[in-house]
């Protein structure tokens, strides 16, 4: 028999200043389910009565069922593509650019695929919603794509539609380069707290930048020569504690989180070091409620052994920094430190970096410097990150300063410097051994040749 055939269809009910919505389908020929009904699976399946905008309902009954509501699941990269697309936000040359953007200047970090919100992302959205709420109006930003559309498509002169947008962007332009008192945009002032500077003695503040939230030295805003830049990394609570599991875990953290004394709201809590503990409050720096708390703490992440420090012989512990958690020595005088690495083992000590004045660099006056890094050894411009200048070194280059290496790096340094064929040889770094070894180059370009240093020599790989 015929199938029946359906439309997907979603009703909105409007009663009062309330909106009713109903998903199902409308039966447009019945086929077969005129003699035999179709069996109702779930929702999609429910049949809606056919009905026009416009028509006014009656009510026939309210049956009252008791249901339980849950916050909307947090955005992955999936979804927020498919809620730009419903709120007709962008296009599908853009998705991508936009996703990138919003983690790039810090608005939001991604922890299992999710996105959360940073403090950097709260602030630059409250500032544009006092005085930008055009361009924060979902549907502003919607008909911008549709006219910019018309323009792609030669149905609006471009110009014309600078002109509008610019009218009015100006106008709101000028005011929020006014002083907050005339209506301007509100700054991003440094909150003051008890915390004494560890290098001058003066307060600290509390900060937010794109790289997160942080204490900086009051004396940042002083003159050049009395200037102190001296910063303290804070640690969100979130890496302090154990990994938030279960659909309602968030709501609970959030529940328990300490309130602000002056205004009420939540309060954003940071390791400040193993025994300090900042809460900030959530509304910070509009409000400049703070709490210190003394205990006990530990970062999350690193459970291994204790980690002795192999240029002083003290204790490493472990703290987290704008590029995530690394190893630090407990000696105030040393400043040695070790990432961590992705498996969760502390990446193997590095060498000190080798000057190498003899080497000029070529894109700057500076000159190079022998680094030991994740990938290898390599070359770097002793300016760095004014010149960011890097190259393989030759191994000829340190056959010259052999004596400078450290013992560990000398192998390198007793390698082939040529080729079969006459041509110089380089360090190279293998991501898949984990081992240097050197190969060979000829125009800049790779020619197939490359040793290993294999049982104590260096051994020709076979091709």
């Amino acid at each position: 028999m015929t199938p029946a055939q359906y439309d997907s269809t979603t009703l909105t009910v409007a009663a009062g200043d309330f909106k009713l919505k109903a998903r199902g389908r409308t039966l447009r020929f019945d086929g077969w389910t005129k003699v035999m009904p179709a069996l109702r699976k779930g929702d999609e399946d429910r049949t809606l009565p056919l009905v026009k905008q416009g028509d006014r309902l009656s009510l026939v009954e309210l049956t009252p069922a008791q249901h339980f509501t849950k916050p909307p699941a947090r955005f992955s990269e999936a979804s927020l593509v498919k809620e730009l697309e419903k709120r007709g936000i962008g296009r599908p040359s853009t998705y991508a650019s936009i996703i990138s953007t919003i983690q790039d200047r810090g608005y939001v970090r991604v922890e299992n695929r999710r996105f959360y919100a940073e403090k950097m992302g709260e602030i630059v959205t409250d500032r544009l919603e006092e005085n930008f709420r055009d361009l924060m109006n979902y549907d502003f930003t919607a008909q911008m794509e549709d006219r910019l559309d018309q323009v792609a498509n030669h149905q609006a002169e471009w110009k014309e539609v600078l002109n509008h947008f610019f009218g009015d962007f100006t106008t709101q332009l000028a005011t929020a380069e006014k002083d907050p008192e005339e209506g301007g945009m509100q700054p991003n002032p440094m909150v003051l707290t008890s915390i004494d500077c560890p290098t001058c003695g003066r307060k600290m503040g509390i900060r937010t930048a794109s790289t997160g939230v942080f204490l900086g030295c009051s004396g940042y805003a002083l003159p050049p020569k009395e200037r102190c830049k001296t910063t303290i990394n804070l640690v969100p609570e979130n890496e302090v504690l154990n990994v938030l599991e279960g659909d309602d875990a968030e709501t609970n953290a959030l529940r328990a989180k300490r309130r602000c004394q002056k205004c009420g709201t939540a309060m954003d809590s940071y390791l400040i070091d193993p025994k300090r503990k900042l809460h900030v409050c959530g509304n910070n720096p509009i409000c400049d409620g703070y709490e210190i708390e003394e205990g006990e703490f530990r970062i999350k992440g690193y459970d291994g052994p204790v980690v002795e420090c192999e240029k002083c012989g003290s204790e490493m512990h472990l703290k987290m920094g704008r590029f995530g958690k690394y190893m630090a020595c407990t000696n105030d005088e040393c400043k040695n430190t070790r990432k961590i690495l992705r498996n969760g083992e502390v990446a193997p000590p590095k060498e000190d970096p080798v000057p190498l004045p003899e080497l000029p660099c070529e894109k700057s006056d500076a000159y190079f410097v022998l680094r030991d890094g994740a990938a290898g050894v390599f070359l770097a411009a002793n300016t760095f990150p004014k010149s960011r200048e890097t190259r393989a070194p030759l191994v000829e280059e340190l056959y010259r300063f052999r004596d400078r290496l450290p013992e560990k790096l000398r192998y390198l340094a007793d390698a082939p410097q040529q080729d079969p064929e006459g041509n110089k040889t380089l360090v190279r770094f293998s991501r898949k051994t984990k081992q240097q070894y050197v190969a060979s180059e000829k125009e800049g370009k790779a020619t197939g040749w490359s040793a290993f240093f294999i049982d104590g020599k260096w051994t020709e790989a076979k091709k």
